[in-house]
């Protein structure tokens, strides 16, 4: 039997169909994240089985770490050559179907014990995630087929990789907007985080809400002590504060600490080993899901609060749209930090 050599060329160099690019992408995307969530773990020591992704409890954390490890490796592969051998092929899917297993019983769990009118904010997380690696999936099992054979357009593929990664951010931070549950028993700390002062040297709305829910938090016996951070406007919100009926005595100012991170290293830095952990941290509730990141990474126990609003701040969606942006930073901060401070190579 004769083969037909060119017909056979025409036939490898057709473009591959765009959904495969799109699968493609998504499983750049989500080995980036895996990566980046790897050396979160390996730079700040924080737990591999509670992961950005999904929760892999009862798995330890040795087991945790490889299958971040595999998986990340698994769909970089993937992204670079759908076409797998069988058995590579194999693993991947497992992987996908592991962690698809695990938001599904996360979404399974929130449907069960989450009240109705936070069920769906509480479910979308868990859910994108599990759309991200479905898309993935498709490819994974199609991948070689002789139908899909063929050059993905990398341009398609970037563009997919970023919108995972972006849309891995939107979710979280919409899904981590709401507010934990109050420990049934008082804490060392209530923290309200600082922002912005009005121009005429008022509180600003935004900070109204935040100071007045960290004063009921220690009315409320929650927490011992009240600690507000920021710059200069920590003097009018310890003057509301106390216009609260808050004990002078209660009430702790720190005037370096103007973001997040800063204000949680004040707070751990204040902290032993033997300490209590625990802290109560109260801002508005899209940066929520970036202040629990930043208090895991410093080893408390956190508990995030959402400022009681009474009606949606100024430019509130822009400021969400810029949380998206600080938190995707966020999550690059370990990979940049391990870095900028792992040992030079030999001298030649």
């Amino acid at each position: 039997m004769k083969t037909d050599v060119p017909a056979l060329k025409r036939f490898v160099d057709l473009p591959a169909p765009g959904w495969l690019a799109v699968s493609r992408g998504a499983g750049f995307g989500l080995a980036i994240l895996l990566g980046l969530n790897l050396m979160e773990v390996f730079v700040h020591s924080t737990s591999a089985v509670e992961n950005w992704l999904t929760d892999l409890r009862p798995l330890s954390q040795p087991m945790g770490i490889t299958v971040l490890a595999m998986a990340s490796t698994s769909l970089l592969m993937f992204g670079m050559r759908p076409a797998l051998p069988g058995p590579i092929q194999f693993a991947t899917f497992v992987f996908v179907a592991v962690f698809s297993g695990f938001c599904g019983r996360e979404l399974w769990q929130i449907s069960r014990i989450a009240s109705e009118p936070y069920r769906t904010t509480a479910m979308i997380q868990p859910l994108g995630v599990l759309m991200l690696f479905a898309v993935s999936a498709v490819g994974i099992l199609a991948g070689n087929s002789d139908s899909v054979r063929g050059r993905s357009s990398w341009i398609a593929i970037f563009v997919s990789t970023i919108l995972t990664i972006l849309c891995f951010a939107v979710v979280t931070v919409q899904s981590g907007g709401l507010s934990d549950s109050k420990p049934p028993e008082s804490v060392p700390t209530v923290l309200v985080i600082g922002g912005q002062q009005a121009a005429n040297g008022n509180l600003s709305e935004e900070l109204t809400d935040r100071v007045a829910t960290g004063c009921r938090l220690i009315t409320e016996k929650s927490g011992d002590r009240l600690l507000l951070s920021g710059s200069s406007e920590t003097q009018a919100m310890k003057a509301l504060a106390l216009e609260s009926k808050v004990p002078e005595e209660k009430i702790d100012v720190n005037s370096e600490s103007g973001d997040i991170q800063s204000a949680i290293h004040v707070v751990a830095s204040a902290t032993d080993a033997e300490s209590d952990k625990r802290v109560i941290i109260v801002s508005h509730w899209f940066e929520l899901a970036r202040i629990r990141n930043a208090a895991k990474r410093d080893g408390l126990q956190v508990t995030a609060v959402a400022a009681e609003q009474k009606h949606a701040l100024f430019n509130q969606n822009l400021r969400v749209a810029r949380e998206v942006v600080s938190l995707l930073k966020s999550l690059c901060e370990p990979t940049a930090a391990y870095l900028r401070n792992s040992p030079a190579g030999p001298a030649n």
